[in-house]
């Protein structure tokens, strides 16, 4: 099973969607095929779908895991597990 991760940063990105895009990144390269993310830069509709108005976001399997923070690596490998990876 894929799992769906979601980001949403502003565009341009702030200080903290700067964070989590590269921390995206080298989730990417540790889970591989495991996960599939998807960013979404800007105002989207994907932001009116979550009821998000604040960015950085970070959605797991359709769940909202973060807004307006990045995470620590940790805490985002944490999820990631509790979601199934």
């Amino acid at each position: 099973m894929v799992l769906k991760v979601g980001v949403f940063a502003s565009q341009p990105p702030c200080s903290g969607g700067r964070l989590l895009l590269k921390l995206m990144e080298e989730i990417k390269e540790e889970y591989g095929d495991q996960i599939e993310v998807e960013v979404y830069p800007g105002p989207c509709d994907h932001l009116k779908k979550y009821k998000i108005d604040v960015s950085p976001a970070l959605v797991i399997d359709k769940d909202i895991w973060t807004i307006g923070v990045c995470p620590s690596k940790q805490t985002l490998k944490d999820a990631l597990h509790e979601a199934g990876v």
